[in-house]
């Protein structure tokens, strides 16, 4: 593996680490943001399903989503390290 493609794999995998993190610990903040934007804008409100903000499962939704991102990450990392994907 050659230096710059080391240095991008550790910064697209860095990303991906700290949006699922984020996505997982930090569940409430962007609920309340996404929330506040959809009340604050019928910009926004005039998007296909931007009601999803407002829902009681949302919650939910965005840790699973984080999950999932997080799972990508290891995916990319596991491929890259074992797997000889260069």
């Amino acid at each position: 593996m050659t230096t710059s493609g080391a240095i991008s794999l550790v910064v697209v995998s860095a990303f991906f680490y700290i949006c699922g993190g984020v996505c997982i610990f930090k569940t409430k903040m962007l609920v309340g943001w996404g929330q506040k934007s959809y009340k604050k804008s019928k910009f926004v409100q005039a998007y296909p399903f931007s009601n999803i903000v407002i829902k009681p499962w949302y919650p939910a939704y965005i840790r699973g989503a984080g999950i999932f991102v997080l799972l990508w990450a290891l995916a990319i990392d596991y491929l890259v390290f074992f797997r000889g994907f260069h």
